[in-house]
């Protein structure tokens, strides 16, 4: 009479995991595609933003001149004409990105891990034929043969 245990959480089409070891640790890495976002809804709901800050304090003109702080609606203003700019340019980034050609892209696959290649050590410098080996620098007035500069 055993009973299989049903879990709480439905599947709702989610990928499938792939687990990874590194070493010690193990990961788990899922195949999913990446978002699609252009930038052009969050340029247009910040520049909202700055344009609703920048409208609300305009009946404070006076206040904020006797304060010195008429900054904060030229901070407002600035965020709001940026704001203008930057969904322009989002939409122009958008636009091309769709007229470009489709790239035929194959389908996504579990990340592989490949092998670590090994190189040969160096052999020690005693080791090393006499042509490899470091030349010591020549010893001149201001630099003895150690390479260390003498204090004066």
């Amino acid at each position: 009479m055993a009973r299989e245990k049903r879990s709480r959480i439905p599947d709702l089409g989610r990928p499938e995991v792939t687990e990874l070891e590194f070493g010690r640790t193990t990961h788990r890495v899922a195949a999913v595609e990446p978002m699609d976002v252009d930038g052009v809804r969050t340029m247009t709901v910040g520049t909202i933003g700055w344009g609703i800050v920048a409208v609300a304090l305009l009946p404070f003109w006076g206040n904020l001149q006797d304060q010195g702080r008429t900054w904060w609606l030229w901070t407002a203003i600035a965020g709001l004409g940026l704001g203008l700019m930057g969904i322009e340019f989002c939409k122009r980034r958008r636009d091309a990105l769709h007229d470009r050609p489709a790239e035929v892209v194959p389908p996504v696959a579990a990340p592989t891990v490949a092998a670590p290649t090994f190189q040969q050590p160096t052999p020690p410098v005693a080791q090393r034929p006499a042509e490899s080996r470091p030349v010591a620098p020549t010893e001149t007035p201001d630099r003895p043969a150690g390479g260390r500069r003498r204090r004066t």
